[in-house]
């Protein structure tokens, strides 16, 4: 258990709360209560949790699928921790309350879409993002519309 943070890890999160960090490299991963700070050098080296898709452990490191901004392509990091320590549990922890809610709509047979609403850091907002199952395409404009009309109706069963 680590009790003190290194007064190099502060650094790299100036004014922030750290959470968890661990030894990457010559580096080091930070969480704190509004991003995953990546080693310095990595890009992006930085990942507000409402952008965190999904994050995969394995012994030795953590694969990170992420986003850039609301709406970009996903990026895929590999980042090596041989020692992860708390992180596991504390990325874990702020992805899941970055998730407000989040709900599986059928659109087509037994295929369709989840529906998510994000909290932003720092903020009150909300971000929807629709994702539709594989084998669905997106830009078809009867999905779309009944996409649309999922996430309206889930909005108003919610009030916002």
């Amino acid at each position: 258990m680590r009790l003190r943070t290194p007064a190099e890890v502060r650094a790299r999160v100036p004014g922030e709360r750290v959470l968890a960090w661990a030894p990457s490299g010559a580096s080091t991963v930070v969480a704190t209560d509004d991003a995953l700070v990546l080693p310095a050098g990595a890009v992006p080296e930085r990942v507000t949790w409402d952008l965190v898709l999904r994050v995969s452990w394995e012994p030795g490191g953590f694969e990170l699928v992420s986003q850039e901004r609301p709406g970009a392509r996903a990026d895929t990091s590999q980042v090596p921790v041989p020692d992860p320590g708390a992180l596991p549990g504390v990325v874990k922890e702020r992805v899941n309350a970055s998730i407000v809610v989040a709900r599986q709509v059928v659109l087509d047979g037994e295929r369709g879409a989840r529906i998510v609403a994000r909290r932003t850091p720092g903020s009150s907002d909300l971000r929807w993002s629709v994702v539709f199952d594989a084998g669905l395409d997106p830009t078809d404009p009867a999905l779309r519309a009944a996409a649309d009309e999922a996430l309206a109706a889930l909005r108003g069963s919610l009030g916002v």
